[in-house]
């Protein structure tokens, strides 16, 4: 069967017409337009034949020159970026057995996970996936398990090939004039001569395709709101460029003899001196109307609730109650809700794989990781007080509430091998108290000889 090497990948934004009669209109865009868009130098403001310059023309119409406008720019979308990822991905990832029953080897696999950067792949797949609308991780073994991040950041050129079920069927890999393709046995290079002939095959040693991709189908994180992004610096340019202009005040001069205009000072007051029937009036520069101020914040009131950015307030009178904090983060915490169900697939498809490597490295827990269910997932980061938690804590394992384990998992200071690192250091006090047992008795036997 002749494989079809597909390296354009194109989206399609809604674009209403307006008509009920009519099927719904797409504009089909590519990734370059989401690159341009998360950073503030490639917005569309930029853009002369989007954003027009002035045309001066002389008395006849002629053209004469080409006035340059003020452009401002605002990084939004970066910003929307940031801090999105600090509440979805602030806190390590949540690794737990499923089955409720002891797994001996889940710190261990805890402190594979770390050890393998898992979380640093999991911040830049996500970041990818939010930023230009997909990603990719690529795992391989190379003296253990690696990673490697496929991203439009870097210029990475793939793509996924789906079944008639959607379910992911080849993962192609552009690089030079080679493609590596993926199933869920091999990896098979293809080069061109001319066209794509076959290279090599190697199994790639993993049970089912090695690569996590994800692809938003409705664009980037801010695309909903992108024309009002676009709404908002185009306000701002017009702003500033009528600050350019109105910065200074003007000077309103009214006179029948201009040449007997006089200009004096006082040492402290300049003095414009005109002739008895001249005027002279100052005329103050121009103020933001309530109307723009109005326009204005609304479009980013709109902006900020659909991307969820809080920025704290101030509380001069002390710290501020968790309820109280809860509430204000509520706009970032519903949408960080949605993206958590958003990537738990694809957390979980990481976690399938990173066990494989876990297991091909120690293989003394096949058993355990076999009959155990050890899940990943997300857990939100809300800003909180870490000495407030900790007493929680002490309080509900007190209480008998929660286990001790809960609340190693759950402490801020903790280690991924909390649990493991009691158990020895209890052992190590059995040993020395049996020491000094020992001690003991060969002194006593000392004094009764």
């Amino acid at each position: 069967m002749e494989l079809i090497f597909n390296r354009k990948k194109l989206w399609e934004i809604p674009k209403p017409t307006g008509n009920r009669v009519q099927r719904p209109l797409f504009e089909r865009v590519s990734q370059t337009k989401f690159y341009n868009e998360f950073y503030s130098t490639g917005h569309k403001i930029f853009d002369p034949t989007w954003y027009e310059n002035i045309t001066i023309n002389d008395e006849n119409g002629e053209f004469k020159e080409l006035y340059y406008v003020n452009r401002v720019s605002v990084p939004i979308q970066k910003m929307a970026i940031d801090i999105i990822l600090a509440h979805l991905l602030g806190n390590k990832t949540h690794i737990v057995d499923g089955t409720l029953r002891e797994n001996k080897a889940l710190p261990f696999y805890k402190e594979y996970w770390q050890s393998r950067n898992i979380d640093s792949a999991r911040y830049e797949f996500v970041k990818s996936c939010l930023s230009l609308a997909d990603g990719a991780l690529l795992f391989y073994r190379d003296n253990g398990l690696k990673w490697q991040m496929l991203s439009y950041f870097n210029q990475d050129e793939y793509n996924m090939e789906y079944d008639k079920y959607g379910k992911p069927y080849r993962f192609y890999k552009f690089y030079g004039d080679k493609c590596d393709v993926y199933d869920d046995v091999n990896c098979t290079t293809y080069q061109i001569k001319g066209q794509w002939e076959k290279v090599s095959q190697v199994s790639h040693g993993f049970n089912g395709m090695p690569v996590v991709y994800h692809r938003r189908n409705d664009g980037a994180f801010w695309t909903p709101v992108q024309s009002n992004i676009d709404t908002v610096e185009v306000m701002l340019s017009r702003l500033s460029e009528d600050n350019r202009k109105k910065f200074k005040s003007i000077y309103h001069l009214k006179t029948h003899d201009p040449e007997s205009v006089e200009a004096r000072s006082t040492g402290l007051t300049d003095l414009i001196v005109t002739d008895s029937d001249g005027d002279f009036k100052l005329v103050n520069s121009a103020t933001m109307s309530e109307q723009f101020k109005f326009e204005y914040e609304t479009q980013v009131e709109l902006i900020f609730n659909a991307l969820g950015i809080v920025f704290p307030k101030h509380k001069s009178s002390g710290d501020m109650p968790t309820g109280s904090m809860k509430m204000m983060f509520y706009p970032t915490e519903r949408v960080v809700m949605s993206l958590i169900h958003e990537f738990d697939a694809a957390i979980d498809h990481i976690n399938s794989i990173v066990k494989q490597g876990f297991v091909s490295e120690y293989p003394q827990y096949t058993t355990q990781i076999a009959e155990g269910n050890i899940r990943a997932s997300i857990r939100m980061f809300t800003p909180q007080d870490d000495g407030t938690k900790a007493d929680s804590l002490v309080k509900l394992k007190q209480a008998n509430i929660i286990s001790g384990e809960t609340a190693s998992d759950e402490a801020p200071y903790s280690a991924n091998n909390e649990e493991v690192r009691k158990e020895k250091e209890k052992n190590a006090n059995l040993e020395y108290q049996r020491k000094m047992e020992d001690m003991r008795d060969i002194n006593t036997n000392l004094s009764n000889e």
